[in-house]
């Protein structure tokens, strides 16, 4: 990256002059900027927001760094790097670190280094350790960067608690955040209402700056009719100083405020000599004046002396740096306004010629200045010269600008140009307006005979069926540009590049091995190329999962990798694929993670196929994720399938209902699972995507075992064989060699099992796959204790047994091959892996209530005499025996309905006259699961993380322990200290909220503790501050009034001394400004 140069004076407030004046109400609200983390001032211009904030710079007592903004900083790395230096004029050892980074960027910026560089920001100004005010003036310069803008917002989410931004504009921007600001009271805004000058201002400005006495009369005047607009009344002031203008002028309002500063306006022009007049007006349509450009475009040969003159008069022009200028936006406006009104042909001249000085200077303001006065046929030259660049750099806004006006006929003249417009279709994901622009462009190629601008149009279009994923339509077109770039004689980069492009089809169309060759041809040439993720692409679809992973996350983690202004890249960004990745590897946090991260990207970038990616790999993860419900699922591969269907790719909706086929055949539906997957089957099959088409084919044969239908199924995992083998896929390999297995295990092929079983595990170890026996995977099986019973007859069969010893579960012969999950909070409930224990299961109620008992001790084994007394205390020691014997039969053959006959229970230990749960028995108890997160979450520091594990484990209390058995002496001390810990917990959850300015959640858990316990008086104290900060004291007084009633009623006692001191508080207010 070049030197961004940096223009001292826009680091450096203005100067105080002696027409400034100090305006109470307004000083008060800036004196109050370093209370919050974002100040926005918005006003049209003239309102005096420079001015403001330049007094405000000069009084403050705590550092304040400036950053004047100039049009053209509207691109990260030049916006980065001045408000680094801004920070530096009063920090000096600020940046550093950011200044090196941003100098090792290439043109423009990475996503990852967006987030990098926020982070530097944000751990570099908490380092200061000290109160930092920041000005970013005139912000409306970059409101149309979207990178600047993403960079802004994302900033504010995190910005550091010792740094206060402030932001003056001409428009307010458009920020989600804004809300969230506001409403937590840490957002300051100042609008023009705020700047406009009151009656008794203009006559202190009139009087003090201006030596002017005005009657009253008159001034009610000037205020009427400048409506308070700062720069109005200072052109009127110096009217009245110059005796111009009387009070009958006063009487004649324009009609529009406008109008009132051109008048004026016109006055000061015609009181220039008409040497200057004429050159105020010529110059006008310039940007920045300096004297080499002023001399160029009039030519002349005394622009600097002419400048220095008009700067030193204050004629509306401003020195932005040594002899460089611009003009008040609206003098330069009224100026330009007047040049066109008086001499059309001189305004369009003096365009062409700052056009053509431009050429050779600055391509942009060259093309500006033709388009301003619609030299269509030049712009399009220069455009057509200049585009690549622009598209490089990343400017596709500025380049879409400039294309738009240009008229049909001309593009065709310059076809090129339906090129660009192709290519910035396309990387906004409008691919059927790109494809009709690439086409274009190609017809016209061919009638001149120009093979290199078909051969690149054809390259987009074949991007758009790789963005999309349709390889046999990209195939047909990538020979064709490939035959046609050859005999171009174009560079080796660029035949490099169309390699790449043809590896990638090929691994689209499932021919992974044929992808990889041709990658590493593309390599060989060792040449830089836009990687795409390709290689670790490839490790996916040929099931070396772990080496994608490493690989993406070098790629994302390296700090050294030049990249340039993040471009989407479709299905192929690094966290959508990080994420599939991570459910395959059976990390569903991670995958939740990582998707998460795609959706904001896709969000970000602007491309909703990115976003719709993001959904469907956020399904695959929640469906691996115990607390999500499976409608969650279903929830995010239906948006994803409308984002599909809105900006119409309907190869995208392959995945989905990849998705919601194992879904649903996880939950049994077995018409809906081969629904969903045949129509998944149709998109990949139009585009012959093999490997994808596999994995639906894998989803339908999974969907027909969870469904019993192990026949059918197996019929369908043998065609999935083959075709793994022919796309090069272990895993995919090792994943159908298990569910064969698993086929056979269920239906007794005992040779089919042992074949199977061995060629399993065979792959897995070879493959590095063993995370598939201990965490739950997107084609695994939803329970991972259906492993254990096939590992035991594994080991029988002499198959991998010291593999399978050391996963020490050689000796679980009676395992029942599934997880018993156990819910007792609010309600009974029993899960024998996806089966639900109905009460037509349970043969006798005493064996449900023996199974309670169990479970209430479920650390300890329980002599048999204890049980009796509890379970059956009204009947003698022999029909309790009785009653006992038939309640534990009854038990087992609920909890294990397949253990054989005089088989040991998995689930129930007995040692003797001694029983209860098997304390080696893997089992899923609520109880533990809540007790485990709230414990966690109670002493977690960090307010975020805390509330998230309170909120997890709050979750799981759906009510009392056991509430069917309510006077049950048995479980009545658990009962009781389960409740407390839920009252804890909710109390911390409720503070922790308030803490976070989350009134809402506090006051919905301290409702919820009162359902609980009425007298818990912290819960009333919380309830009454929340109220009070949501400005409704009337509900924080009854709270209190409900609090002394139940409590004088329970307890016969007063609330205590701060519940009393809060209520003292709320009713003593006089006003409540929480803002």
């Amino acid at each position: 990256m070049g030197v961004i140069p940096v223009i001292h004076s826009q680091l450096m407030p203005p100067p105080v002059k002696e027409s400034f004046i100090r305006r109470a109400n307004l000083h008060k609200k800036l004196a109050s900027i370093p209370q919050y983390p974002l100040t926005i001032l918005h006003a049209r211009a003239g309102y005096g927001k420079s001015t403001a904030l330049t007094l405000f710079a000069h009084d403050i007592k705590i550092n304040s760094c400036w950053y004047s903004i100039s049009p053209n900083d509207d691109d990260i790395i030049p916006f980065l790097t001045k408000f680094v230096h801004a920070v530096k004029a009063k920090y000096p050892g600020f940046g550093a670190a950011i200044l090196a980074e941003l100098q090792m960027i290439h043109n423009h910026i990475s996503d990852e280094q967006l987030w990098s560089l926020i982070s530097m920001v944000v751990n570099e100004t908490l380092g200061l350790q000290s109160p930092v005010v920041i000005i970013l003036d005139d912000y409306h310069h970059v409101q149309k960067s979207l990178t600047i803008e993403k960079w802004m917002k994302h900033f504010l989410e995190y910005i550091p608690s010792n740094l206060h931004v402030v932001i003056s504009s001409r428009t307010k921007p458009v920020w989600g955040i804004l809300t969230s600001l506001k409403v937590k009271g840490e957002l300051l805004e100042i609008t023009q209402a705020d700047l406009m000058l009151s009656s008794a201002e203009i006559e202190h400005l009139l009087e003090d700056s201006y030596e002017i006495t005005i009657d009253s009369r008159d001034l009610e005047r000037v205020h009427y009719l400048t409506e308070g607009w700062a720069i109005a009344v200072h052109m009127l002031a110096g009217s009245f100083r110059n005796g111009d203008f009387s009070g009958s002028f006063l009487e004649n309002r324009s009609e529009t405020l406008q109008d009132l500063f051109d008048f004026l306006a016109l006055e000061v022009l015609s009181k220039q000599p008409f040497g200057h007049q004429d050159f105020l007006l010529k110059t006008s349509i310039l940007d920045e004046l300096t004297p080499m450009v002023c001399d160029a475009v009039l030519g002349i040969a005394d622009s600097d002396s002419i400048l220095v003159k008009l700067s030193q008069q204050n004629v509306f022009i401003q020195e932005i740096d040594a002899r460089k200028y611009r003009y008040h936006a609206l003098f330069k406006e009224f100026l330009q306004n007047q040049l066109k009104r008086k001499n059309a042909e001189e305004h369009a001249r003096l365009n062409r010629n700052a056009a053509r000085f431009f050429e050779k200077e600055n391509i942009e303001n060259a093309v500006y200045h033709y388009l301003e006065v619609s030299e269509y046929e030049r712009a399009a030259h220069v455009i057509s010269q200049s585009g690549k660049d622009l598209l490089q750099k990343g400017k596709l806004q500025t380049l879409l600008d400039y294309l738009k006006p240009i008229p049909e006929n001309l593009k065709n003249e310059f076809p090129v140009l339906w090129f660009y417009q192709g290519e910035i279709s396309r990387l906004r994901s409008s691919y059927e307006w790109a494809e009709s622009c690439y086409k274009k462009a190609i017809e016209i190629g061919e009638e001149i005979k120009d093979h290199y601008l078909m051969s690149i149009s054809l390259e987009g279009i074949a991007r758009i069926y790789l963005d999309t994923i349709q390889p046999d339509k990209a195939e047909r077109v990538l020979q064709r540009a490939i035959s046609l770039r050859e005999n171009s004689n174009e560079s080796k980069e660029e035949m490099a590049e169309l390699y790449h492009l043809l590896s990638e089809n090929l691994l689209n169309s499932g021919q992974a091995v044929k992808a990889e060759k041709w990658y590493e041809r593309a390599e060989a040439l060792n040449l830089p190329l836009e990687e795409g993720n390709l290689k670790a692409r490839i490790y996916l679809r040929t099931g070396r999962l772990n080496k994608a992973r490493d690989l993406l996350l070098k790629r994302k983690n390296s700090t050294n990798e030049t990249g340039i202004v993040h471009l989407s890249q479709s299905h192929r960004e690094t966290e959508i694929l990080l994420s599939i990745i991570e459910a395959f590897r059976g990390r569903a946090e991670e995958s939740k993670k990582y998707a998460e991260q795609g959706m904001k990207i896709g969000m970000d970038i602007q491309s909703p196929f990115v976003e719709a990616c993001g959904w469907m790999r956020m399904g695959h993860a929640v469906q691996l994720i115990e607390r999500y419900e499976a409608i969650l699922a279903e929830k995010c591969y239906n948006t994803a399938l409308d984002i599909m269907d809105t900006i119409d790719v309907p190869r995208g909706k392959a995945e989905p209902y990849m998705g919601l086929c194992i879904l649903f055949g996880n939950q049994g539906l077995y018409e809906k699972a081969i629904e969903a997957g045949q129509k998944g089957l149709y998109e990949t099959e139009k585009v012959k995507d093999v490997w994808l088409s596999t994995l639906i084919q894998l989803c339908m044969g999974i969907a027909g075992i969870y469904c019993e239908k192990y026949e059918t199924a197996y019929d369908v995992l043998v065609e999935v064989r083959n075709q793994f083998e022919g796309c090069g896929d272990r895993y995919g390999m090792m994943l159908t060699s298990f569910w064969k297995a698993y086929a056979a295990y269920e239906t007794g092929k005992e040779e089919v099992f042992s074949r199977e079983m061995r060629q399993f595990l065979n792959e897995m170890l070879a493959g590095e796959y063993q995370y598939f026996l201990k965490r739950r995977t997107t084609f695994g099986p939803a329970d991972i204790q259906n492993f254990v019973p096939m590992l035991v007859k594994a080991q029988k069969n002499n198959i991998h047994s010291p593999f399978i010893s050391e996963l020490g579960i050689g000796s679980m012969d009676n395992h029942p091959g599934y997880t018993l999950r156990v819910d007792t909070l609010g309600k009974f409930r029993i899960h024998l892996g996806s089966r639900i224990i109905g009460e037509s299961d349970w043969q006798r109620g005493k064996a449900k209530e023996l199974f309670e008992f169990f479970i209430t001790n479920k650390n300890k084994l329980i002599d048999r005499e204890e049980i009796f007394r509890e379970i059956w205390p009204e009947q003698d020691e022999d029909a309790a025996n009785r009653s006992f014997k038939v309640s534990l039969n009854s038990l087992l053959k609920t909890i294990e309905p397949h253990r054989k006959a005089r088989e040991e229970s998995y689930f129930i230990r007995r040692n003797g006259s001694f029983y209860g749960i098997n304390p080696d028995a893997v089992f899923q108890l609520d109880t533990i699961l809540f007790e485990e997160w709230v414990t966690e979450g109670l002493t977690e520091k960090d307010p975020f993380q805390a509330k998230e594990l309170l909120e997890r484990g709050l979750k799981l209390y759906e009510g009392d322990y056991l509430p069917d058995h309510r006077f049950a002496d048995w479980c009545l001390t658990e009962r009781e200290r389960l409740q407390v810990l839920f009252l804890r917990a909710a109390e911390m959850l409720a503070q922790v909220s308030v803490r976070l300015s989350d009134f809402e959640t506090c006051i919905h858990w301290c409702e919820r503790i009162l359902m609980e316990e009425d007298t818990w008086e912290e819960a009333y104290r919380l309830l009454m501050y929340c109220y009070y900060q949501k400005n409704n004291r009337p509900q924080a007084i009854k709270w209190y009034g409900k609090c002394k009633k139940v409590l004088t009623a329970e307890l016969g006692v007063e609330p205590m001394e701060p519940t009393k001191e809060m209520y003292r508080m709320i009713t003593q207010a006089a006003d409540l400004d929480i803002w």
